[in-house]
């Protein structure tokens, strides 16, 4: 009698060749429900187009989702605090100097062990492509592997951020990290290793079985793209696919109705925020921003448009980052908002535009058309402009727009990714320059001291709130929708699920 080993991809032609070589139904049957039980099927709410978290796409949500299965960091941010990951221990000799120790016994997938010289070669190559995390970088002097365990990296000053940043940085093979075909179907050290991609279509990914900690239990994840709403919860419903997320607000209550379906719901370092242009007459009035805030009920447009989603924001980041505060709220006021219009020289109001990207987020037109009601009632008429995202970001980045609504994901967990990134005056993001704020801000990140730091953001998060930099409404929630067969799912606050603890009954 022929013996076959049946491999989860060759399911599809069980049958023909089962009957080929004489074996009974039982068996195949057997191993295609073993099949299904082992591999995950997941739709994700954005198309990846890429696989390589380096470059252009760094900072790319769908990117980094698929990435962090494959890629692992030195340390990595669990329940709030850093852990040692790739690397068992760091010290700092001098302000200027991080010592990291890797662990022994790492192997990448294809079985070569992993060195300095890996996470070398991966820290060089994300600030060599200048994409969006670069910047995260700019005082590496240098970067040295005295030997295979031993990884030295020296600043041009001394730099609070490291460990955060380094959460961002996935460890690749020293040998392939310029090798653009290897990002086609990269593997590292992760529990996951790519066997198969189709640029915005699908992701196939097998579990890594030497991998060096603790064995993920499902066989495959397959992502697929699915960009309407409706269709992933029909494909959920189903049981064409066992996991999706980014729900909007008003289908959340469908799912939880259907039955096998289970939702949950977590707070992420997620925000919805309002930019001025602070360059841009009557917004170079920091009078005009806060009327512009005093003047909407952003209580109620939770309430309205975000019930069970999102939280009324109490600062400029949400509340889950590392320097975050809580700040004094803007009352709802509409007098108080026409009061500060007149004062500014602008009792009549005044006629501006608002964009947006089409792409952007939940609920963003129906978000977007409220305000300009509420803002219609202090005599402000604000024309709204819903672009597609290329439009939009090439606008956003050359200052050509008076206001704009959007979201935003501090993806490290710690605040300078976003607050420095954005609010420093060199960044010439939205036309607003306060050298007092940048002297916090650059504190913040010089200093090595976590509890210094906190402070000082919390003190830059108030001049940006109080200045009404932007208008920062909403901390958002996520939605994670899955069959009630997934289990051990681990809600993580940057919105980019993880599937190394998941199992299917």
């Amino acid at each position: 009698m022929t013996t076959m080993r049946l491999r989860p991809q060759g399911i599809g032609l069980i049958l023909g060749l089962a009957i080929t070589v004489g074996t009974s139904f039982g068996p195949v049957l057997q191993a295609r429900a073993q099949g299904a039980a082992e591999t995950l099927r997941v739709a994700n709410p954005v198309a990846i187009v890429s696989l390589d978290p380096f470059g252009a796409k760094a900072a790319d949500q769908p990117t980094l989702t698929v990435a962090q299965e494959v890629l692992e960091p030195l340390v990595m941010r669990q329940d709030g605090s850093i852990v040692p990951w790739l690397a068992e221990s760091w010290e700092n000799p001098d302000k200027l100097t991080w010592t990291f120790h890797l662990k022994s016994g790492v192997r990448f997938a294809d079985g070569s062990p992993l060195t300095s010289a890996d996470a070398k070669a991966s820290l060089d190559r994300l600030i060599a492509e200048k994409g969006p995390l670069a910047g995260l970088w700019a005082a590496v002097d240098t970067i040295e592997a005295p030997d295979e365990k031993t990884l030295k990296i020296r600043t041009t000053q001394p730099v609070g951020t490291m460990l955060s940043n380094l959460t961002m940085l996935g460890i690749a093979p020293a040998a392939k990290i310029r090798d653009t075909a290897f990002f086609n179907a990269p593997y590292g050290t992760g529990p996951f290793k790519v066997a198969a991609f189709t640029a915005g279509q699908q992701v196939r990914l097998v579990r890594n079985d030497s991998y060096w900690g603790e064995k993920p239990k499902l066989a495959q994840i397959e992502y697929r793209y699915i960009p309407e709403v409706s269709g992933r919860i029909t494909a959920l419903e189903n049981n064409e696919i066992d996991f999706t997320w980014g729900l909007p607000p008003d289908q959340v209550d469908q799912v939880r109705g259907s039955q096998g379906l289970k939702v949950e719901s977590f707070p992420t370092y997620s925000n919805y925020y309002f930019w001025f242009n602070s360059s841009r007459k009557p917004f170079t009035d920091a009078r005009v921003r806060q009327a512009m805030w005093h003047a909407v009920d952003f209580a109620q447009i939770q309430k309205d448009l975000f019930p069970g989603t999102a939280t009324v924001a109490k600062g400029p980041i949400p509340q889950a980052v590392f320097g975050s505060s809580v700040q004094k709220p803007y009352a709802y006021d509409v007098a108080k908002a026409k009061q500060l219009l007149a004062d500014a020289g602008y009792a009549n109001g005044f006629e501006t535009t608002m964009m947006w990207s089409s792409q952007c987020c939940t609920a963003v037109r129906e978000f977007a058309e409220t305000l300009v009601s509420y803002w219609a009632k202090i005599g402000v008429k604000v024309v709204p402009q819903e672009l597609e995202r290329a439009t939009w970001l090439d606008r956003l980045l050359k200052l050509d727009w008076d206001s704009t609504l959007t979201d935003g994901n501090t993806l490290t967990g710690d605040a300078d990714f976003t607050l420095a990134r954005l609010y420093l005056s060199t960044a010439k993001r939205m036309g607003y320059a306060n050298p007092k704020l940048d002297e916090l801000l650059l504190a913040a990140r010089a200093e090595l001291d976590q509890g210094k730091r906190a402070e000082l953001y919390a003190e830059a998060g108030r001049i940006i709130w109080d200045e009404a930099v932007g208008i920062f409404p909403l901390d958002m929630m996520v939605h994670a929708a899955y069959r009630t067969n997934v289990t051990g799912f681990k809600p993580t606050p940057n919105a980019m699920p993880r599937f190394d603890s998941v199992s299917k009954k």
